[in-house]
This record gives structure tokens, sequence and C-alpha cells, in this order.
């Protein structure tokens, strides 16, 4: 505690050197220590911002904590990449820290997630599940600040624990502020008159500024959790006696009357008298005091003397090193019969989850019962059991965000978003959590899920069940996109997605799932062997042009993926071997260097996409395409996609209206042949 008071100090009197914001846990230390010492080396925390006294009782070292203030080359956290306080550990001394994110309360899910996977391995007794030396269970806790609890995500956290039982405690600390919002402006109750509305959440209240009543609520809610296997709620009030954050001082906007009624609640004075009237001799208690801040301020100069990080790494950790490079298998096995792609990636997946017990597949709807709204999780419940394969309720957040935290115990989730257009209040968790996960670790923890989304327009679907959202997804850095036109690359590539270690979203197009769109026939391929896989970032040519064509100058290529393959090959028949296709496949990584080289062949190329055209992927990619082959062009890179409406109408006859098709990219390619 004289640690975490001098470390305060330190950088509140050397304001210009700690010039990166920062939160100190002043008022919060008695809390935070408790906790921190009935943790054991199996169990798993998630600190939050304000969490350093916590992360000094785990046993870091100020040194250690003072180099992520500093962002300094050496933070042994996230390597300079992440704020004071923003601690991720993977490690066998002390318990695991998964990376998250500052976001208030979006913690919350992820570290559910840790117990969810826990609890997975506990049902099929795993030895991959990490014990105490005792044999003891693993826990989890998960710090959140009280005004965060209001975040909708959170309640997403608890209803899932309380459903499931979730060996997960949140540990709630009560300053009575959000930054310059009291509790009384933004919430009509405290965290724990909340948790009574979540049957089967455990809650207790503490004075978090007493050490001593700290730590026995810690030890008790610890030890149940551990033993009863059952979610709990600490809440525990203190004093916030240090600023927001070095750039929102507390003179901003707290009085002084408030400063001095949080200052009565002080912690360290507290357990100061508590020693003395105990016996503690006022010269032990000063020699400790003393110690710590020569300790800190030993500290603070070495910290100050690392070096910053090598600009050179700064790119270092996007993604996790895949294994898979080459294709590999029989794509076209004798005597195989065609399959349609919906049911190719329910053989994939079912081929992996028979060979690897880590798998795990969650969604709305995918249960034993129904096995999707597509079909696209038929017989599997029944197969491996409703604890692999099971539904969800509408939170489309958690089952996201949930993949963090059972990806860091060793599981590999197969998620699924019932619809593109339902994907957004999931974006939350794949941008700040998912796809940040492995960059901000500096590779401890990429998050190693497959995140399923079916998209497109198939006749009649309407505005919430027709979008595309590529262009979407691909403005987050840090995940892999893939999106398949026919049944053996579904088969190929969801097996790639598997054995790669980042986040990975397969689009899988409604419209092409059953062959049942006019004109996708091809989309049903004979089923590729068990061991066929197909490396993510490897586009196909699947149509070829005359060479005489081309030598003459009169060709053009269409780069495409999903439907528009097939408006692609419908338009291309009206021409005499003059257009060649190429299906993309993998839309990140994206294989650039055939598509350049093929456009520099052709000198002239169209971008199809069913996406409304502004502002997309699509454009994206024909400007790159036009730097990158300028010199070889003999004509503007075309785009041709929907129109740039909001949402696709319901109406057949309007949806046609809006999206591309074989007539309208017919014209288009006439244009561009002559041109």
């Amino acid at each position: 505690m004289s640690q975490a008071k001098a470390m305060a100090e330190t950088y509140e009197a050397n304001r210009a050197v700690c010039k990166y914001v920062h939160s100190t846990s002043r008022g919060h230390e008695a809390i935070q220590l408790a906790a921190a010492f009935h943790l054991q080396v199996q169990d798993y925390v998630s600190p939050y911002y304000r969490d350093e006294s916590m992360l000094l009782g785990l046993g870091f070292t100020p040194y250690e904590l003072m180099l992520q203030l500093l962002a300094k080359g050496n933070d042994i956290f996230t390597g300079g990449r992440e704020y004071y306080s923003h601690p991720n550990y993977r490690g066998t001394d002390k318990p695991g820290i998964i990376h998250q994110s500052s976001a208030t309360g979006m913690q919350a899910i992820p570290t559910t997630g840790i117990a969810q996977g826990i609890r997975y391995w506990e049902r099929i007794n795993s030895p991959l599940l990490r014990k105490g030396e005792g044999g003891e269970s693993p826990i989890v806790i998960c710090s959140l600040g009280d005004a965060s609890v209001t975040e909708g995500e959170v309640s997403e956290a608890f209803q899932f624990a309380v459903l499931k039982q979730l060996p997960v405690i949140y540990l709630i600390q009560d300053n009575n502020w959000g930054i310059s919002v009291t509790a009384g402006e933004a919430r009509s109750m405290n965290a724990f008159e909340f948790a009574a509305g979540f049957k089967g959440l455990g809650r207790i209240q503490v004075d978090g500024s007493d050490f001593e009543a700290s730590h026995g609520v810690m030890k008790y809610v610890c030890d149940v959790v551990r033993k009863e296997r059952r979610p709990y709620l600490v809440h525990a009030q203190v004093p916030l006696l240090g600023h927001h954050t070095s750039g929102v001082r507390k003179e901003f906007y707290r009085s002084d009357e408030d400063w001095k009624k949080h200052l009565q609640h002080d912690p360290n004075p507290k357990l100061r008298k508590k020693l003395l009237d105990r016996g503690v001799k006022e010269e032990e208690i000063v020699k400790a005091e003393s110690e710590a801040a020569a300790l800190v301020a030993g500290d603070f100069a070495r910290a100050i003397a690392s070096p910053e990080p090598d600009p050179a790494t700064v790119a270092h950790h996007v993604f996790a090193p895949s294994p898979i490079h080459e294709e590999k298998g029989e794509r076209n096995p004798r005597g195989a019969e065609k399959v349609i792609m919906v049911d190719a990636a329910l053989f994939a997946i079912r081929e992996l989850m028979e060979a690897h017990p880590e798998i795990v597949l969650y969604g709305q709807d995918v249960g034993k019962r129904l096995g999707g709204v597509f079909r696209e999780a038929a017989t599997l419940a029944e197969k491996f059991g409703d604890h692999r394969v099971f539904n969800m309720a509408i939170q489309e957040a958690y089952i996201v965000g949930s993949a963090v935290g059972m990806s860091a115990v060793g599981i590999k989730p197969i998620v699924e978003v019932q619809f593109g257009d339902y994907i957004y209040p999931g974006l939350n968790q794949l941008v700040t959590e998912i796809s940040k996960s492995c960059y901000l670790s500096c590779g401890k923890f990429p998050v190693s899920m497959i995140l399923r989304v079916p998209v497109g327009a198939y006749g009649g679907g309407g505005p919430y069940h027709s979008g595309c959202v590529e262009t979407t997804l691909l403005s987050i850095k840090g995940i892999k996109v893939v999106y398949p036109s026919n049944a053996a690359d579904m088969k190929g590539l969801m097996k790639a997605a598997f054995y790669d270690p980042n986040p990975v979203v397969m689009l899988e197009h409604k419209g092409l799932y059953w062959s049942k769109v006019p004109g996708t026939e091809d989309a049903k391929t004979p089923e590729p062997s068990r061991d066929y896989i197909l490396p993510l970032g490897k586009a196909n040519i699947i149509v070829q042009a005359n060479a005489e064509n081309i030598g003459n100058g009169e060709s053009c290529v269409v780069i495409t993926y999903g439907m528009g393959v097939y408006w692609a090959k419908a338009a291309a028949r009206k021409f005499n071997q003059q257009v060649e296709i190429i299906d993309l496949r993998t839309l990140y990584p994206l294989d650039e260097a055939l598509l350049f080289e093929r456009v520099r062949l052709h000198g002239k190329c169209l971008v199809l996409t069913e996406e409304q055209q502004n502002n997309s992927f699509a454009e994206a990619l024909a400007g790159r395409i036009s730097s990158n082959c300028f010199r070889f062009l003999d004509a503007p890179v075309e785009v041709l996609g929907a129109l740039d409406v909001p949402a696709i109408p319901m109406n057949t006859g309007l949806e046609k209206a809006v999206l591309p098709d074989e007539e309208k990219l017919a014209l288009r390619l006439d244009y561009l042949l002559k041109s």
C-alpha cells in the first residue's frame, strides 16, 4: 500500500516525464490488494485501468508497471503500445491476465468467456484445465468500476454467468464518480442493488477502504466460488483520492468538500492505525514506508533510463503466424458426390469437431432443436452434445466477445451471428477486444476463433436479412475475412480458418447455400477429401480469356467474389472468350500478386461487388489496382456494385433494381472492352 502511495506521489511530482495518460489506485488500494492476495496461479484476473495496487499484490514490481507508464520498449505487457495498468500476462508464476481494452465495461464479456471456457474443460475432465498444486479449481475475477455497470454488455455477461453458473467474481469498485458524473446523476442504483435482478448471482458489500474487512470478504467469496462454481458480485465502496486520470484532474470537476470527504476514508492511514492498535511498532511501519519510497524512487529512475521501443517493431504481432501455406488434400476425389455449400461447411466442421475436442460451436438457434435457421449446424448437437453445440440468447456482443476468453484458455470457438445485418451489436467486441488482442499483447493472446456470418440478398429477404458487410469488416485491422463462392472452397477455407491462430470471419452467402438462385448451380461441387485445406489469401482464376484476345488487347479481367462470381460467369458468356474472372475467395489477406499480374496482362479491369458501391471495399481495391498497375492500364479501372441505398428493399423488383446482375455487368463490360 505504501508503494502505491509513493508511486502516485512520484507520478504527480514528475508530470512532464509521466506524459502519457494514466490513472492511479489511490483510495482503492485495500480492496485491490485483498483481491490479489486470494488469487492463485491457476486463476485468471482482468484488472481495470485503476488497478495498479492489484498488480502489485499479484507480484509485479513498480519497475515493471512504470515501464508501461512511460511506454518503454521493455514493457513486459505491451512493449510500449498500451496505457498504464493495461496488463496482460501468460505465465506459470502468476494468475493469467488476458489483454483487455480500457473501454469501460467491455472486459466483462471476454473475462466471462474465460469462466465459460473453464467450465467446458471441467465438463469434459480435460487435462488442459489449469489447477493449483493442491488440485484447486481455477476462478476468474473481473474488475470493474461501478459506473461501467450501466453498460449493456455488462448485463449480457451477468446474464450468461448466472445462466451457466460460471466461476467468476465481478469485483465492483464504487468511488461514486464516472469521470465528472456522480452516481446520482448516472445510475438509479449501485451495482449491488442491480445484481439483485440476476437470479443466481451471489452478492455482497464491503467497505473497500478497510483492508481487514476487504480481505475477509474476498477470502469468503473466493472460497465459495472456488468450491461451489457459481458467480458472485462484490460491491466495494471506495474513495477516489487521485485524479480521474492525469489528463482529467480532480480540480477540474471536484469541490474541496467532496475531496475532504473522500480523504477521510483513505485506506492507508486506516491500515496504519489498525497496525498500531494491534501492537505493531511505529518504527516498523515507518521502516516499511521508507523502504517502499526508496524502492519506488529507484525503480522510477531505472524506468526513465530504459530504452524506447524500436520503431522497426511497430508492425509486429498484428497476426500470429499461420501454419497453413499450401493447398493440400484432394479437391475433387474420384467418385465424390456433389454437395451444396451449406453442407460443405457443415461437413468441414463435423470433421474438425471429431478430431478436436477443444472446438465448441454456439450462436442463435444453432442447437439441437433447429440446427441453424439455414440448417448450417444441423445434426451437430445430436452428434457432439449440448455442451459443445448450443443455443445462445439474442446477445451478439456476448457471442462474439466471449471468444476472447475461450481462446485464452485453449478452446477454439466457432460462433455465429445469424445475419450480416445483425453483426453490429457485436462490432464493439470485434473491434475493441478481438482485433487488438494479438497486437497489444505482443503476440501472447491472439484470438483463435471463427465467426460465421450469413450475408447477401437472395430474393425478398428485405432490409435486415440481405446486407453485405465486408467493407465494414475490412476496415477493422487484426482480423481475417473469407468469402467462399462454392462448396469446395467453403470446406477448404473452413479448415484453414480453424488452423489459423487468428480471428477469421467467414462470410457465407445465403443465396449460394443451396444453389437455388438461378445461375448458381456451379456453387455445388464434389466434396473435397477430409484432409483438403485451402490457404487463406489465394485467389483463383475461374474463367480464362483466349490468348489471342489477350495478345490483341481485346480482353479484360473481372475481379469479384461471392454472388458476383455467378453474375460474372453469366455475363462472360456474351463475349467471345474476352473475359477472365478471378474469384478472390479471401478478402483479407488479399492475393494482390495474382491480381496485379493479371491486370497488367489484360490492361483492363472491372471490380464487381454486391455491396453498395460508393466508398466500398471494391472501390478501395480499384484504387489500389490503379496505383500499382497504372503504366499497364488501357482504361480506368471500373467498379460495379449495388445502388447507394441504405438497405435492400423487400420487394423483389426493387431488390433487382438495386443489385448488380449479368445484364448490368454485360453493359459495363461491353463499354470497357470498346474503350
